[in-house]
């Protein structure tokens, strides 16, 4: 009898390092079935120490990020987590996945990008991250200035900067906000577009982000398309549209990325304004170039209305080759403020 107690015993203490080394061992030995989850995209390529010249803190920023993305097996233990927690307390499964920090009154907010931490103004820019953006942003500009091009960056504000009344109470203590990127990067260099002010002075009954979703709705895709055009209209005569004159549908979002993060096995959605234009409306002839990540979707009816010719390319594919070959009159660069640090990678 003492002989099986010792072999359950080192059976189990086994079987404990064996879990405890599998997301190691999944990352290692590629298991797809671990690494890649449908849900989320494809994720990050591993970060090479050779690339960020010497810059140990960002280099461990983005180990630690695709780590949290790519560990072997996530996908199971978080749904094991998930579905654990439900089952034994019979409660919403708080924190559970790395990338989702719930909020109040039911509001959902992304943890990854260091987005939390920045809101907070915990993690600022190194000098030398901080030169070089405002170097490759100088260096774009100029470029595209002598082709006879316009060039523009937007930055979509976070979430958590627009509805921090809902984000935990925990989160709103030791708020340095002269300490967050996107201050430090306006102290250098104002001509980045940055809506916060046009997003805050329209918050009412519709809502300008998702509750359970990353991204903004259309209806505050809007205000970031009005301060894109105030900024183009000193260049250029051309206008925004106003909203009134849009007409109003609605839009189901399917599946809210955060809401679909936590797993709990109830599929949800959400029900917020769409706004089209006239199909006859006079648009402008300029040739507009727009890169932008996951955020451009709710833009892109603003854009249709007011240009001709708008060629939507990704981020990630920003190149100067690309642009020569349109031949546009405008560039704009879109990029969510969690992910600034990442602008010209």
């Amino acid at each position: 009898m003492e002989f099986k107690n010792k072999l359950k015993g080192k059976f189990l203490i086994i079987f404990f390092i064996i879990v405890l080394y599998l997301p190691i061992i999944g990352l290692i030995f590629n298991f797809q079935n671990g690494l890649y989850d449908p849900r989320l995209g494809n994720t990050k390529a591993f970060p090479e120490f050779k690339n960020y010249s010497g810059d140990i803190g960002k280099f461990c920023d983005d180990f630690f990020e695709y780590y949290e993305d790519n560990f072997g097996f996530r996908h199971y233990f978080m749904k094991f987590a998930s579905g654990l927690k439900i089952k034994l307390f019979k409660t919403y499964p708080k924190n559970i996945d790395v990338k989702v920090l719930k909020g109040k009154d039911g509001w959902l907010f992304y943890k990854l990008g260091n987005e939390l931490e920045d809101f907070q103004g915990r993690v600022p820019l190194g000098r030398m991250t901080l030169n070089n953006l405002i170097s490759e942003y100088e260096d774009t500009l100029y470029r595209l200035n002598n082709a006879g091009i316009q060039f523009y960056v937007l930055i979509p504000p976070d979430k958590s900067v627009i509805y921090s009344e809902y984000m935990p109470d925990k989160a709103l203590y030791g708020i340095k906000s002269d300490k967050t990127r996107i201050s430090q990067l306006l102290a250098l260099n104002s001509d980045f577009i940055y809506p916060k002010k046009e997003l805050l002075d329209n918050k009412g009954e519709d809502l300008l982000y998702f509750k359970t979703d990353t991204h903004w709705t259309f209806y505050g895709a809007y205000f970031g398309y009005k301060a894109l055009m105030d900024r183009i209209g000193k260049d250029f005569n051309i206008k925004s549209f106003e909203l009134s004159n849009m007409k109003k549908d609605e839009h189901v979002r399917e599946a809210p990325d955060l809401a679909n993060m936590v797993d709990v096995g109830t599929q949800k959605t959400e029900i917020v304004p769409e706004y089209q234009c006239d199909k006859e409306v006079r648009k402008s002839d300029l040739r507009v170039m727009i890169y932008g990540d996951s955020f451009l979707e709710f833009l892109r009816p603003y854009m249709n209305c007011t240009f001709e010719k708008v060629m939507y390319m990704d981020v990630k594919n920003f190149d100067k080759n690309s642009i020569k070959q349109f031949k546009p009159d405008i560039v704009i660069l879109e990029i969510v403020q969690r992910n600034l640090r990442h602008m010209f990678d």
